[in-house]
């Protein structure tokens, strides 16, 4: 069986008293156990109470007035004067304390019992305490001048009510087998409560601790007089055990050995504590003594206060600024230790970058996510239990990794004008380094113009971006960076901003009217500023009287105007024309001059046309724009497929085909129109003419012989237009018609004679033709006839 291991958990035990492994040892170990119950078992009379004057321990002395006035007064509390059970009850309330009087609730008037099991400031928990502090005094402290001493000086103290309260609770549940040393563990430490008793274990671990390892288990004691009080109590307690267990081992009490090692003891705990007399014991005696040492376990390396497990309790740290670092200590004592983190005494703020964690072997973590320079500083860890606190301290420093330009600024940039230019940097450093961008010796202010950018994770990229580019942005740029750790400056970039001409508004063709002034105007960009010429069909326009250019810098904007414009000089196309060093536009658009239509060559008021042929009616107009040509006959618009336009000789022209009187004889007009004005024609009259015609009536021959006294008639129809002029010759010479009517002429001779006789020639005459018919008169008698060959000739 492996005695240290049992050890290691039966320590946490109260009941159990020691680890044996030898069957000899066992009997021993009952032996003495049992002879130290006996006495520890004897009921307590109401009229006496023993009180051991040595080890702290009960023995059986007689009840003095004190202890029996304050029975008798739990007595009275509880209204058991009359009753046979009181003793029972008694001498339970005084060894288990008030919580075992629930086994008697049957024996108690109910009032009584509710009054006294549920009453801290009633009559029997005031009894019971006056009891317990009469009985330490009694008891305890007869043999022991220094614990009376002490418990007068305590008496005021915090926690003295408390333990007091305790005992009448509980009764002897925690003096343990030494009630001395019980009782000055519970003053001295303020911090023991009652979950250190129970639930926590802690006082059991105190009482293992401090018994196995003496004083030196209390590592912080600067009260010596506290000290002195509690090796006392040490000694009250391993008295009994050593001097028995000394005896045993067959060591003589030789030269005061027994108290040299008792003091030792109560010092160093039993294995440390012997060794300081090994010397003055035979060896194998002291094999014998080491052996049957009744340690409660394995408590050697454990403090009852809590201590630093580390050589030293402060340390440097350091990291580099942005990464994650811990610190950590290791702490030792009895219980559960709390643990408070301080940085720079003040109370350590946790959140998401700050972390505490613990562990069960007493290990304190600070943990810090990406470290600041805020950081720096003194950490404090603060460890305490109900015996007291230590602290242990760590000094951390944050590093800076020096900025470093991995990717620098080019030496020169050209940006195209109205375009967005970025300039990159790419540089490192811990922490991230700050860039302040220059232009020249000007620090640059981000706005809606510039934007910059700076790192974001593990990026390292610095931006400069410079929205809508403008000839003022030309310069030479640079960037400062820096961190904690040092400063640099980038290469210099000179920024070049150019841009070929275009056009941003173009000019836009003009109409304009005659003797107006004609105004273009274009918005041009380019850098550097474009020369602009403005050309008028094709030559170079030159300020002069009626010409004026300009150029508006600030607006970009070019401007020509021709002032008292005339269709001869200024119509046709403008050329704007815009170029620098990077290229050349230029764009063409008309101006149109307005002039209402005129007539240069106008109809003719009369045109005449012989029936059937053609003719054609003609003027000459111009205007701007063209103007369009209506044809108007007899006051009616006429679209007439043969009307046609000479636009080279401004020439308008309508043809009459195979013209007749009845269908185009009358008046015609031509109206010139454009969108400035009109203007109408002179009305021409055309007449439409006929070619004579001529129809002889009478005679029905064209030879007529008559005799002398006979009447001779030539008779003849005559149209034509115009209207013919009718002639009558008889060998040709005139003759007047006898009558001459609007269309038919007459010539007549009632009694014809001789000299009547002759050819008659008829001519009928207009402008178009001529017509002629002739009749030939003979007259019959002593004459002789003209012949028909005299006529022919």
């Amino acid at each position: 069986m492996n005695k240290k291991s049992n050890e290691q958990w039966a320590c946490k035990y109260k009941k159990v008293k020691a680890v044996v492994v030898q069957l000899d040892e066992l009997i021993s170990q009952i032996t003495t156990d049992h002879n130290i119950q006996k006495t520890m078992e004897k009921p307590w009379s109401t009229t006496s109470v023993t009180a051991r004057a040595d080890a702290g321990k009960l023995d059986n002395v007689g009840d003095d007035e004190v202890l029996k006035s304050a029975k008798d007064e739990i007595i009275r509390a509880l209204d058991l004067e009359e009753y046979e059970i009181k003793d029972t009850i008694i001498n339970d309330l005084l060894e288990n304390g008030r919580q075992s009087l629930s086994k008697y609730e049957k024996y108690l008037l109910p009032d009584v019992y509710e009054a006294a099991i549920n009453e801290n400031h009633g009559k029997l928990m005031k009894y019971l305490k006056k009891y317990s502090e009469q009985q330490w005094e009694v008891k305890y402290g007869s043999s022991n001048q220094w614990f009376i001493l002490f418990l007068k000086e305590y008496k005021d103290a915090v926690n003295y009510d408390s333990v007091l309260k305790r005992a009448a609770e509980y009764g002897n549940k925690y003096l343990k087998d030494c009630p001395i040393l019980s009782i000055v563990l519970q003053l001295l430490f303020e911090g023991i409560d009652d979950t250190c008793m129970d639930e926590t274990n802690v006082f059991n671990d105190l009482w293992c601790t401090i018994t196995d390892n003496g004083l030196k288990s209390i590592g912080n004691f600067s009260d010596n007089k506290k000290r002195s009080v509690l090796f006392q109590a040490l000694r009250e307690y391993y008295r009994p055990k050593l001097f028995e267990l000394l005896e045993k081992s067959q060591v003589k009490d030789k030269d005061s050995l027994y108290e040299l090692a008792l003091d030792n003891v109560a010092e160093y705990g039993w294995l440390q504590g012997l060794q300081a007399v090994r010397k003055r014991i035979i060896p194998i005696f002291f094999e014998t003594l080491l052996e049957n040492i009744p340690v409660s376990g394995d408590t050697s390396g454990k403090s009852v206060q809590p201590k630093v497990e580390a050589p030293i309790s402060e340390n440097n740290q350091s990291c580099v600024f942005g990464q994650d670092t811990q610190m950590s200590w290791k702490f030792n004592g009895i219980g559960k230790l709390r643990v408070t983190w301080f940085f720079k005494d003040q109370p350590f703020p946790v959140n998401d970058r700050l972390q505490i964690t613990e562990t069960d072997d007493g290990t304190s973590t600070l943990k810090i996510r990406q470290a600041e320079f805020a950081d720096q500083g003194v950490y404090t860890a603060r460890a305490a239990n109900a015996f007291g606190e230590t602290k242990a301290q760590t000094t951390l420093k944050v590093h800076c990794i020096t900025p470093v330009i991995n990717v620098n600024l080019n030496n020169a940039l050209k940006v195209t004008k109205g375009e967005t230019m970025t300039l990159k940097i790419v540089a490192s450093g811990i922490p991230k380094p700050h860039i302040v961008w220059m232009k020249g010796n000007d620090e640059l202010t981000p706005n809606d113009h510039i934007q910059v950018t700076t790192p974001i994770g593990n990026d390292d990229k610095y931006t400069l971006t410079i929205l809508n580019v403008q000839p003022e942005d030309e310069g030479e740029y640079s960037a400062k960076i820096s961190n904690m750790a040092d400063s640099l400056t980038s290469n210099k970039c000179k920024v070049i901003v150019s841009k070929s001409p275009m056009f941003i508004v173009k000019p836009t063709t003009q109409k304009v009217r005659q003797g107006e002034t004609a105004v273009f105007v274009s918005n041009v960009d380019g850098y550097p500023t474009p020369i602009i010429t403005w050309l008028l069909n094709g030559k170079l326009l030159t300020e002069k009287e009626s010409v004026e250019v300009q150029f508006y810098a600030t607006a970009d904007q070019a401007k020509l105007s021709i002032q008292n414009v005339d269709l001869e000089q200024h119509a046709g196309s403008i050329t704007c024309r815009v170029e620098n060093e990077y290229g050349e536009q230029e764009e063409t658009v008309r101006l149109d001059i307005l002039v209402a239509p005129t007539i240069t060559e106008d109809l003719q008021k009369q045109q005449e046309i012989i029936s059937g042929r053609d003719i054609a009616l003609k003027v000459v107009g111009k205007g701007s724009p063209r103007p369009f040509a209506q044809w108007f006959f007899e006051d009616q618009h006429i679209d007439w497929e043969n009307a046609s336009e000479d636009e080279a000789k401004n020439e308008y022209q309508l043809v009459i085909k195979q013209a007749t009187t009845r269908k185009n004889e009358g008046t015609y007009r031509i109206v010139l129109r454009n969108e400035v004005g009109e203007i109408q024609s002179t009305p021409c009259a055309v007449t439409v003419l006929e070619p004579v015609k001529l129809t002889l009536l009478a005679p029905t021959s064209n030879l007529v012989d008559l005799k002398i006294g006979e009447k001779f008639e030539i008779i003849v129809d005559v149209s034509g237009k115009e209207t013919p002029k009718v002639q009558l010759t008889k060998d040709g010479k005139a003759v007047p018609f006898t009558s001459e009517g609007t269309t038919r002429y007459t010539f007549s001779v009632t009694n014809v004679k001789q000299e009547d006789q002759g050819v008659y020639m008829v001519t009928a005459k207009n402008k178009t033709s001529t017509e002629e018919t002739a009749v030939i008169l003979n007259i019959t008698g002593e004459f002789a006839c003209i012949s028909k060959t005299n006529f022919a000739a």
